[in-house]
């Protein structure tokens, strides 16, 4: 990556932060759609994403923060263009693997059939070469970074403290204890 490349990903970075920052809805589905992502392929990559991060009866799914959106989102503004197709023929061998394990549709999957396809697609993924992008791993980081970000995984799934005060490097968690947001 260039320098060059490296500025304008981060001004893009800022632009997304900036638009979030102003929405009333505050989950990344009250972003603006990105241009050739269909409703399909995002809900797809929603119920990976839930999937990944399922709801718990301490916090949200992924899926409620809109993660779908974020990810086709940040994948087209933050992204190389090979992210992107990659990213889509992911959601393709996902789809086939659904079919062929299953006789149906991602969508159609109850939620413990998704886990092992997703843990079967992960195991069989190679790692990204030089210059590629290795489809669930890129999946997994956004999601991670969408969730954590939103509103709802920041107050919900963390603990959030909007003026923390001092700085405390080595503050023991008990077990069970969430982390702190930053």
């Amino acid at each position: 990556m260039t320098r060059r490349e490296l500025l304008l990903r981060s001004a893009r970075l800022a632009g997304v932060a900036s638009i979030w920052a102003a929405l009333p809805a505050r989950t990344w589905g009250a972003l603006p759609a990105p241009a050739g992502w269909s409703a399909d392929e995002e809900k797809a990559l929603d119920l990976i994403g839930d999937t990944i991060l399922p709801e718990t009866p301490g916090s949200p799914g992924a899926a409620s923060v809109g993660i779908g959106r974020f990810i086709a989102r940040m994948t087209e503004d933050c992204f190389a263009p090979e992210a992107g197709v990659a990213l889509r023929r992911g959601l393709r061998e996902i789809e086939t693997a659904a079919r062929a394990a299953h006789g149906r549709a991602w969508l159609q999957l109850s939620t413990a059939e998704r886990e092992a396809l997703l843990t079967a697609y992960e195991t069989r993924s190679k790692p990204a070469t030089a210059g590629g992008v290795n489809p669930f791993a890129h999946l997994k980081r956004l999601t991670l970074l969408g969730y954590f970000t939103s509103e709802q995984g920041a107050t919900k799934a963390l603990r959030y403290d909007p003026v923390p005060g001092t700085y405390l490097g080595g503050f023991p968690l008990a077990a069970g204890d969430r982390a702190w947001a930053q």
